[in-house]
């Protein structure tokens, strides 16, 4: 009986607890809230400043992922960006009800990020680096001006969309597109007081490579000679080769390769 009756009871509290925090926060129980603009939802100036935060840490989610795989605009750039474009993205909201036209801040929003993104991109003597970067930039602006405009749940949306085809597309396009071969090269070099071994090391850095440095040995004539196992796919293997054989401090590349897939 005393079972019974409690259980009723329990219910009660529970729903006078549910409608209770439903009149006090209704925009967070209501799920229109996602779709809707955030500008008709939370007064100014508090509306401004969860626009700005939002952008903040949708730009260092990004360059968190550029940070960790070394690339040249990392954290603070990205978050940058992002509550650029968002802080620019309000002003021309602000000039839509006063004196401008808010289409035309955004308009230049866009140029400016391409003058940013060029900026990133670098010419190789075989190849070109920096353009995944520079896309990512622009889709960073993109991101920080959705969020400027009032739809946060949109771009963190985009922003996880972007993190997994990043995770996941460069995967598949490494095991799918050509396939990929892996190689073991010896490259013996004149150490020339250490500056070779940067100039090697930062190649490898280009492609993603390492080495442990017991693959690092000293011949009898005082050259060097290291050994690089990698894995890439055929396009970037013979750019990488051609990278190796232009530099004139190496003098011998020995191949012993494991195949492709």
């Amino acid at each position: 009986m005393g079972t019974r009756s409690r259980a009723p009871l329990s219910i009660g509290i529970l729903e006078r607890i549910w409608k209770n925090a439903v009149n006090l926060f209704p925009p967070l129980f209501a799920m229109h809230w996602m779709n809707e603009n955030l500008e008709f939802i939370m007064p100014s100036p508090w509306r401004e400043a969860v626009l700005g935060l939002m952008a903040v840490v949708a730009g260092l989610l990004i360059g968190n992922e550029r940070t960790r795989k070394e690339k040249p605009a990392g954290m603070r750039t990205m978050s940058l960006v992002c509550l650029g474009s968002a802080t620019f993205t309000m002003i021309g909201f602000a000039f839509t009800s006063k004196t401008g036209d808010s289409g035309r801040v955004a308009a230049q929003i866009v140029t400016g990020i391409g003058f940013l993104g060029g900026g990133v991109i670098l010419r190789g003597p075989n190849s070109i680096f920096g353009a995944t970067t520079a896309a990512m930039i622009w889709l960073t602006a993109a991101i920080g001006m959705a969020i400027g405009a009032g739809y946060p749940v949109a771009g963190f949306g985009v922003t996880v969309v972007a993190l997994v085809m990043l995770k996941f597309v460069g995967r598949w396009e490494h095991t799918h597109q050509g396939g990929v071969r892996s190689e073991t090269v010896f490259v013996v070099f004149v150490p020339e007081h250490g500056k070779s071994l940067i100039k090697l090391e930062k190649l490898m850095v280009d492609y993603e490579l390492t080495y442990p440095p017991t693959n690092l040995s000293l011949l009898s004539d005082g050259r060097n000679r290291l050994r690089i196992d990698y894995r890439l796919p055929m396009h970037r293997h013979v750019e990488f080769l051609n990278q190796l054989a232009s530099m004139p401090e190496v003098s011998e590349i020995e191949r012993k390769s494991d195949g492709g897939e």
